[in-house]
């Protein structure tokens, strides 16, 4: 073990401040809230709560995703070949999934307002920037904001391209339509996620020459397994993981891997989770990605004892864990004594050199949607994390020396 201090960060998302809130919903309603005043208020948002993480000791970052209306979604509003509907259902086989068998047993999620649907968007068109300047303004922001307040290394998320396609179908990419919506393959979303690779990469290595950390967010290798890919088999949905982590190590080839780092998770939604894919079948997996840091779900109580699972599993070189050692479903405020506990116990396992604390998943990744934690809580929760790393660097030191 090292006797450096445990950094400390968090997933990415943030509940959004109100006043940003109020100009989605106004987007929502049709109003033109684009331009100077929207620029103004995401700049100062990002300053808030930049600050608001350093007060409470995150010592890794970002702008809380403010100026977005989605970790996955946001893409719509810079990139060509959407339009707004419901796509195609995917089939899902109701002895897989969970919300099947305990519809009610789920957080709420806010509706959108009357008329305008909770549905997906379809593409039917080629991908395509059409305002690359706002990844621009969200990477000046957030520079920043972090030289005023001392982060030396932030970090941005960005979807990874599983992510985008799960979220955003686009059967003009697809070699056959009906097989491209109800069962992705490697072999019949190819078209799709090569164009998304070539598209999104100019994001990746716009937000990582800005000498920022990208977080390429991949709930795909977790929580798809039972919302997208219930009908998969074992086998098969870990061919369609391998493949996509291909495809990000393809699309971030040319970025140092210091430069970045992947989220995995199993869905930011409090429910049973009864369904999660086990760790141990994902790991291997997991650290084939060509990243610098993995973040994933390692507080709640279907994933906390899975930090054995790093006994195992060979973490190659320069390569740091991010376990959570928060969990982002609950308005419980762990105590910063157990958080210093969850920290020691990975610290004890791979090393404190390899080691980052974070938290399970994100407090605010759809800017519209309610998952039950207070925002006021989320800070609590980002102060207890500060303290518990704080509490867990002293007695690392106190064993060394």
């Amino acid at each position: 073990m090292s006797d450096r201090q445990i950094e400390t960060t968090h997933t990415g998302s943030l509940p959004r401040l109100p006043r940003m809130l109020d100009l989605f919903r106004r987007q929502e309603a049709g109003e033109a809230t684009a331009g100077e005043v929207f620029d103004k208020t995401a700049t100062a948002a990002v300053r808030e709560v930049v600050r608001r993480q350093v007060e409470a000791g995150i010592t890794i970052a970002n702008d809380g995703e403010q100026s977005k209306t989605g970790y996955a979604d946001y893409m719509r509003n810079r990139i060509t070949g959407f339009e707004e509907g419901y796509g195609t259902p995917r089939p899902v086989s109701p002895y897989a999934n969970e919300f099947a068998e305990t519809p009610d047993a789920h957080a709420p999620v806010t509706q959108r307002p009357e008329g305008r649907g909770y549905g997906m968007w379809v593409g039917t068109g080629p991908l395509a920037w059409k305002n690359f300047e706002a990844v621009e303004k969200d990477i000046r922001n957030l520079k920043a904001a972090a030289a005023e307040f001392g982060v030396r290394f932030p970090f941005m998320t960005s979807a990874s391209p599983a992510t985008f396609a799960n979220h955003n179908p686009n059967v003009y990419y697809a070699d056959d339509t009906e097989e491209f919506l109800n069962k992705p393959s490697p072999q019949n979303r190819l078209k799709y996620i090569e164009a998304i690779t070539e598209v999104m990469r100019r994001e990746y290595e716009a937000i990582a020459d800005a000498g920022i950390v990208v977080q390429l967010d991949c709930p795909d290798l977790g929580a798809s397994r039972w919302t997208f890919f219930a009908n998969l088999s074992e086998g098969e949905f870990a061919k369609l993981a391998e493949f996509h982590i291909e495809a990000l190590n393809y699309a971030t080839k040319s970025i140092p891997r210091e430069l970045k780092r992947m989220h995995v998770c199993w869905g930011a939604g409090e429910g049973p989770h009864n369904h999660d894919v086990p760790l141990e079948n994902l790991a291997p997996i997991l650290v084939k990605a060509e990243v610098g840091a993995i973040s994933f779900v390692a507080a709640n109580g279907r994933h906390a004892h899975e930090w054995k699972v790093w006994r195992d599993v060979r973490i190659p070189d320069g390569l740091k864990l991010i376990p959570g050692v928060i969990d982002s479903t609950t308005n419980i405020v762990e105590h910063p004594e157990w958080v210093a506990e969850r920290i020691l116990q990975y610290a004890d396992v791979v090393g404190t050199e390899n080691l980052i604390a974070g938290v399970d998943c994100g407090f605010g990744p759809i800017a519209r949607a309610s998952l039950g934690v207070n925002p006021l809580v989320v800070w609590s929760k980002l102060r207890s994390l500060g303290e518990g790393a704080k509490i867990a660097s002293r007695q690392i030191q106190s064993r060394v020396g």
